[in-house]
């Protein structure tokens, strides 16, 4: 169950740091009603042709981002807080909107450079400078990272973002005790936010202690029912348990708050793996191969749901395409799973042979 755990623990921890830094757009207007076409008249003597329309303003093309998001639609996101930002270099909410999604994306490089430009229009500005620290962080540039971080908090003392990524680094380094001295910190400045309970968990776990872990956990879906990290880690703690109906329901939720998450999918896969639904579990390892074609775990758990749907030539289809894999890990296994795919089906050819000759002979 390791590696369950592990899955919903990183998922959580990547998150953690960006939590407060969603910019929200106001609320669009409400779209009106098309009027009904009506029978073509003729119109007066044609004029001047009208001038060309202005391009979409800035924070147009914010809204527009923010609307793409709430549709589970990222890549239209970034196109469009991607195109804010090229109309207006200094437009804070689009940038930190982008590096979030290139984050979430597995994309922090791109996610850094966003912030360098962005800074380049609003020199200082905390909610940048801790957006760029995050996206260090996951680069594993844990040097530069804390470097931003205290650069951030000589200016702001009280940012409660840069003790959240200052607790993150510190994680990153194994330094729990010094992790949870920064969380404390960013708890007595932000005390609503869920990511602090959620990554309080975290280091719960890696102190082996699940009990604490999930209370922390439950803290943050407490806080805030929405936020769909600890959702996660709810349903990756359930797995460790093996408690897979608890799993399910977690990861059910936590997908329903962000599809967008392939890990979350993954995890949900294998609480419905568990719980013996393999058909259900099928349908998400699709999701997380339309999203990831090369993840190996999800190949692995697609080919054991098939198999345990008795469509044995696609399992074994399956197992191959992870042998083939370039510097896979799952190898072994696989080739484990083909010679009983053959085995199984070799017992059945002369059951199969054998039904024939008496349907034929009964004619």
């Amino acid at each position: 169950m390791s590696k369950h755990l592990r899955t919903g623990i990183v998922l959580a921890l990547g998150l953690c740091a960006c939590a407060r830094q969603v910019v929200k757009a106001e609320a669009p207007p409400a779209l009106q009603q098309a009027p009904r076409a009506e029978a073509a008249q003729p119109g007066p003597p044609a004029g001047p042709p009208s001038p060309p329309a202005a391009p979409p303003s800035p924070a147009a093309l914010f809204e527009a981002g923010w609307a793409d998001e709430q549709r589970g639609d990222p890549d239209g996101a970034r196109k469009h807080y991607a195109a804010a930002l090229q109309a207006d270099p200094a437009h804070i909410g689009a940038a930190l909107n982008l590096s979030r999604l290139l984050r979430l994306s597995a994309r922090p490089a791109e996610a850094e450079a966003v912030c360098n430009a962005a800074l380049r229009a609003a020199r200082e500005e905390p909610r940048l400078l801790d957006a760029l620290a995050a996206s260090l962080r996951e680069q594993g540039k844990l040097d530069p990272a804390e470097t931003v971080v205290r650069r951030v908090l000589q200016r702001h003392p009280r940012d409660a973002g840069a003790y959240k990524n200052l607790a993150l680094i510190e994680a990153d380094r194994g330094r729990v005790r010094l992790a949870e001295i920064a969380l404390a910190s960013a708890r007595k400045l932000d005390p609503a936010d869920p990511g602090i309970p959620n990554t309080l968990g975290i280091l719960a776990m890696r102190k082996r202690d699940p009990g604490a872990a999930r209370e922390r956990f439950a803290e943050a879906v407490k806080l805030d029912p929405t936020y769909a990290a600890a959702w996660a880690n709810l349903g990756a703690v359930a797995l460790a348990y093996r408690d897979h109906a608890a799993a399910e329901q977690a990861y059910a939720k936590a997908v329903a708050l962000d599809p967008g998450r392939y890990e979350t999918h993954l995890g949900r896969a294998w609480a419905l793996e568990g719980a013996k639904k393999p058909a259900e579990a099928l349908a998400e390892y699709e999701i997380v191969l339309a999203q990831r074609p090369q993840q190996e775990d999800a190949l692995f758990g697609r080919a054991l749901a098939l198999k345990a749907a008795n469509q044995l030539a696609a399992a074994k289809a399956a197992f191959e395409q992870l042998v083939g894999l370039a510097n896979g890990s799952r190898a072994k296994d696989a080739r484990a799973q083909i010679a009983s795919i053959e085995l199984r089906l070799a017992r059945a050819a002369p059951a199969a042979e054998s039904a024939a000759a008496k349907t034929g002979s009964g004619r």
